[in-house]
């Protein structure tokens, strides 16, 4: 009879100060507090066939490379292999910056570096404990609903898009829950997902921080126990209702935020009984006729399923330029952060000059060496009738509930941000109608801007659908 077992470790992975955080241009200077603890946790689970690691970690951003090496290292510490490890990033702005992000001075870059292996080190060992004390366990899940985000890509009077609200637009409001106890019911690990982007803490607030997950993890823990573990859905063009905060001090807004998620988990987490479950009516003896529904022990398997599937897509870009016009953009560029430093520019117009210094680099590399793609990792997870599906992009909420509502699976979430992040992944639609300008700086619409990721080009407009189909056929792949 195959059994669940289940195991939970936590390592705080806190950074120095004086590093930067990846998550604002705008935002000028370093990390100067914590602002609270910025945690990795790590759930294992087995049926003593299969194994499959579920890591949930404060970070903004890891090179998919790094990430790929560092899913390897984890499956070797707990005995399985990469495919079956997720690894996703609540993608806060507010966590420390990764050498590969962005050219740097030497200093800063060996801090990132330094860094960049302690998080990894620590993250293994969060596995290590977890696949330590793994013990038999139920697992169930059921969704609740939220409306903390809000649709972010604005119209102007002209109908040129920017970053804003736009609060009558539909959105993911769902929130899912699941809910992993040891045999008693007790919760072991409540893990929730929810697609917003993790900007409650502001460019103008100098700390590190979890944004508004540590908020929802600390109540939730606090009021039915385990540990709760916070996955990034499809985030992509949502932000928190109120924006960008822009205060120094942010703390009473994440704070907030993070309460009105978690206490919507709260809710439905104690609502899921996985040790009991209601049995056959019965008629208690009384002065009046009583039906009851008495509680019964659950019985019978606890994992009738444990598996995980993966695949590399690579994306196409669109037609690159000629070699020569991507010699005379690297030179543009290279010259506008040239007088930028040498003129005193703030720190925010030198940060997006080096970007696009870096994406000029990146452009005339890809021409020259002929690079044509993108490689996504797309991946699912399967426990009993729970499955979860990613991709390692900053993925759009209308992606997520398409691949919900044709799952095979009643119980799908859907999640951007895991196993890297390489790209924004716009929609056909989403792109403007004469098409995406080499020449014209996104500003306004940020899943419009490949460059911040240093892509040479805009991928494909088909690649969202191309995620779509290969996502569907994995869970076709587990559907049996």
């Amino acid at each position: 009879m195959p059994t669940l077992h289940a195991g939970v470790g936590r390592r705080i992975i806190n950074p120095p100060l004086g590093i930067k955080t990846f998550g604002f241009s705008s935002r000028e200077g370093v990390v100067q507090a914590i602002e609270s603890d910025l945690s990795a946790t790590a759930l294992v689970l087995s049926d003593e066939m299969a194994r499959v690691v579920i890591i949930a970690t404060d970070t903004g951003w890891l090179a998919w490379e790094v990430m790929n090496d560092l899913r390897r290292r984890v499956g070797e510490a707990v005995g399985t292999p990469a495919s079956h490890v997720m690894i996703n990033l609540n993608h806060t702005h507010s966590s420390p910056s990764m050498p590969a992000w962005c050219p740097d001075e030497p200093d800063q870059i060996a801090l990132q570096s330094n860094y960049q292996d302690d998080l990894c080190r620590w993250i293994i060992e969060a596995a290590e404990k977890a696949n330590e004390c793994l013990e038999p366990a139920r697992i169930g899940a059921d969704w609740g609903e939220s409306h903390i985000g809000v649709y972010r890509r604005e119209k102007d009077a002209d109908g040129n898009v920017f970053l804003g609200e736009v609060p009558d637009h539909p959105i993911d409001t769902s929130v899912g829950v699941i809910r992993v106890d040891d045999l008693n019911g007790q919760p072991l690990a409540t893990l929730f997902s929810y697609g917003c982007h993790t900007v409650t803490i502001g460019p103008r607030a100098l700390v590190a921080s979890p944004d508004f997950p540590g908020a929802s993890r600390a109540l939730i823990e606090n009021s039915i126990g385990g540990k709760a573990m916070f996955l990034q859905a499809c985030g992509g063009n949502i932000m928190p209702q109120g924006g960008l905060n822009m205060a120094i001090d942010c703390r009473d807004e994440k704070t907030r935020v993070g309460q009105m998620l978690g206490a919507e988990v709260v809710k439905v987490a104690s609502a899921i009984r996985t040790h009991i479950q209601r049995g056959e009516r019965t008629v208690m003896g009384s002065l009046s006729k009583i039906s009851v529904w008495p509680w019964e022990p659950v019985t019978g398997d606890s994992c009738t399923y444990l598996g995980a599937v993966e695949e590399v897509l690579p994306l196409r870009f669109i037609e690159m330029p000629s070699l020569e016009e991507a010699k005379v953009i690297r030179d543009e560029c290279h010259d506008a952060l040239d007088t930028a430093r040498t003129s005193g520019a703030r720190d925010w117009e030198i940060n997006v000059n080096t970007r696009f210094a870096d994406w000029s680099d990146k452009l005339v590399e890809a021409i020259e060496t002929n690079r044509q793609t993108l490689d996504v990792s797309i991946q699912a997870i399967r426990i009993n009738d729970i499955v979860l599906a990613n991709s390692s992009t900053e993925t759009l909420f209308e992606t997520g509930l398409t691949i919900k509502a044709r799952s095979p699976f009643p119980y799908t979430q859907v999640l951007g941000y895991s196993n890297g992040c390489v790209s924004y992944l716009p929609r056909a639609e989403d792109f403007p109608p004469g098409g995406w300008d080499i020449h014209k700086r996104w500003y306004g619409v940020p899943d419009l801007l490949f460059q911040a990721y240093s892509l040479p080009t805009a991928i494909h407009p088909d690649s969202e659908q191309q995620v779509i189909d290969r996502t569907l056929a994995l869970l076709d792949q587990l559907n049996v």
